[in-house]
């Protein structure tokens, strides 16, 4: 998936300040996708209307209901389990010369997705909302299809080479979103069908660019899912890192003492929800230069290697390029740890102006110095999941991604148990845990990279 990553590296060559700014503008985009951008939309609605809503407490209860919309999209067990295995399939076809089977694929994961998606969240949403209107449920329903077809639609786009243009479809969707929610968002359906509208928009782009990019004269194909071509390990790692990602929040969400009851059976953390979201969105410049390094650096250096080991390279040319990628994987590793450690001073330094504007108690400030912190390992540990895919270590992934989610769960729920000045620890510590083992698993795999290539293959 290395095109965008040479496309990237073209516009760098300018060597212009600006160059530098919008290629890892670029970059923090692609790599951020619907999910941090959604949470950043959500947070700039609601400062635009808080104080021109009719209904005041709607975008509280607006911000909830698309957070929920965006967890289940990217953690429901069918988005989550066919994204790894996606792109595994979107790649190996790319590398095979089958660029005509993946608009097809594309559609037979959408149908997939959208199919299952409608089929379990529409009991969920009666249940969940039982003195809502059908408007109401059929906003939110809608809202989460089309989320869901965004994540899908993302990872075909990262592979575009119309990059540009797709920042451009995030920055006109969630522009128009913002506009539309502060002139004529003034009750909780107009706002959930503004954000569907503008997502549906976001959707309907990509959709083009990726038919524009890979023309089929077929409409649907469900290959991808053949257990020939089926990547299981890929489908387990996918899906518990994202139920990782979420368990922390929903545990607080619905724990008795952290929780509270919004709308319907819909549950919030006065505590929790603010400084995790600001812990997420301050690692916009990680992922950027995190998405640089692989799919520009890392990707190229991963290429001369292998080309090397199948042209018969010899021996020294075939060890020079290991070294590389080896340096490439430092590299990128402590940049992202020092250029977060940087926005976390940045962080916590301006926090307490933060907390005022928005009337948060300053008592939970310590909350958001944990989670910043844990915020900056997950990034950390994103980075050896994805360089471990491209050495296909679907194994390893798995291993970590299932133990992600089963520390997470289980220390943020002892946490809550230990009291308030403990809170946001269990995220933090079970991340400490998951990425340390990570760094050793990736030195391992590096170094015996030649081997194995040679030996086990």
């Amino acid at each position: 998936m290395a095109g965008i990553g040479f496309e990237l590296r073209r516009a760098l060559k300018a060597d212009r300040l600006f160059s530098i700014v919008q290629v890892f503008g670029y970059s923090a985009v692609l790599s951020a996708g619907p999910w941090v951008i959604s949470i950043l939309a959500i947070l700039f609605i609601g400062f635009l209307n808080i104080v021109s809503l009719q209904e005041p407490g709607s975008i509280g209860k607006f911000q909830i209901i698309i957070t929920y919309a965006i967890a289940l999209a990217s953690s429901m067990i069918v988005t989550a389990f066919i994204q790894l295995p996606f792109t595994r399939y979107v790649a190996d076809e790319i590398f095979a010369g089958r660029e005509d089977e993946l608009l097809p694929a594309y559609h037979g994961a959408l149908t997939l997705v959208w199919g299952v998606g409608f089929l379990v969240m529409l009991p969920v949403l009666l249940y969940a909302f039982p003195d809502q209107g059908g408007e109401f449920i059929a906003g939110v329903l809608s809202t989460f299809l089309v989320l869901s077809g965004v994540w899908i639609a993302n990872i075909l786009a990262s592979s575009l080479k119309f990059y540009k243009e797709v920042v451009l479809a995030f920055a006109i969707s969630y522009g128009a979103i913002m506009v539309f929610s502060y002139l004529y968002g003034t009750t909780l359906d107009d706002l959930i069908w503004i954000f569907f509208a503008g997502n549906a928009l976001l959707f309907a782009i990509l959709s083009t660019l990726i038919a524009k990019t890979y023309e089929s004269e077929r409409l649907l194909s469900y290959r991808f899912f053949r257990s020939r071509n089926f990547y299981w390990r890929l489908g387990f790692a996918g899906l518990f890192y994202n139920l990782g990602i979420w368990v922390d929040k929903f545990i607080f969400w619905y724990h008795p003492l952290t929780g509270y009851e919004v709308i319907g059976k819909v549950h919030a953390s006065v505590v929790y929800d603010l400084p995790i979201f600001l812990a997420y969105l301050s690692i916009l410049p990680g992922m950027a230069i995190f998405f640089y390094r692989l799919e520009a650096d890392f990707a190229e250096k991963y290429d001369r290697f292998y080309n090397a080991v199948r042209e018969g390279g010899n021996l020294k040319l075939i060890d020079h390029y290991h070294q590389e990628m080896i340096d490439v994987v430092r590299h990128a590793i402590r940049e992202i740890l020092i250029v977060q450690g940087i926005m976390n001073i940045v962080l916590f330094a301006s926090a307490p102006t933060i907390f005022e504007l928005l009337h948060i108690p300053m008592l939970y400030l310590g909350l958001l110095h944990v989670l910043t912190v844990g915020a900056q390992l997950q990034l950390g540990l994103l980075a050896i999941l994805a360089l471990l895919f491209y050495l296909d270590r679907r194994n390893e992934a798995m291993g970590l991604s299932i133990l992600f989610f089963v520390l997470n769960g289980l220390l943020s729920y002892l946490s809550i148990g230990m009291g308030p000045e403990y809170f946001g620890y269990g995220y933090a510590v079970s991340l400490l845990i998951v990425f340390t083992i990570s760094l050793f698993v990736i030195r391992k795999e590096l170094r015996e990279l030649e081997y194995e290539t040679f030996m086990l293959r």
